[in-house]
């Protein structure tokens, strides 16, 4: 399975569900060409401006960035084929709260609902959440993954972007 990328003083960490079998495959991060996890990341502005594709995935830790999933241990290209023991989240919480990054971006619905019910959290929409994980501020972005697709590419980049916008902003506004 793959790695997480993670080490302390993130901006941004983005918590997928699981790996899809493309990617444990490929050995890296998003690799599936349908899933456009790195066209977004570069339309966030996070990357300033650099495009990655998947074989450079453990480059995101110069930017800032981190990556991660709640099934550490099991691939699956579908979230209906996961069980509820392949979810980890006490081990994701305690890596949160270990690397304490700014900003936890929820890759997609699944893992944000499990993380969020996990809390006593109601399921949340996209945009920002009212909850942290410590001191964590948590987004919910819509799924990087071409099978979720409401709204067209174009609708997705724009929340993408509008996440880099929000980051960029939480930055100005710590200081």
């Amino acid at each position: 399975m793959l790695p997480d990328l993670l080490q302390p003083e993130l901006t941004v960490v983005f918590v997928g569900t699981s790996k899809s079998t493309t990617s444990a495959a490929a050995g890296h991060y998003y690799a599936n060409p349908r899933n456009t996890f790195w066209n977004l990341l570069q339309a966030t502005g996070l990357t300033r401006g650099d495009w990655l594709r998947s074989n450079e995935d453990a480059e995101v830790l110069k930017y800032g960035i981190g990556l991660t999933d709640l099934v550490p241990r099991r691939a699956a290209s579908s979230d209906a084929l996961l069980r509820a023991e392949d979810f980890d989240v006490q081990g994701f919480l305690e890596k949160i709260t270990h690397f304490a990054p700014r900003v936890v971006a929820f890759n997609g619905e699944k893992a944000a609902t499990k993380v969020a019910r996990f809390l006593h959290y109601p399921s949340p929409s996209e945009g920002p959440v009212r909850w942290t994980i410590e001191r964590s501020l948590v987004y919910r972005l819509p799924s990087s993954s071409s099978a979720h697709a409401t709204g067209g590419y174009a609708a997705k980049r724009a929340k993408w972007v509008e996440f880099g916008m929000w980051v960029n902003a939480a930055d100005r506004a710590r200081g």
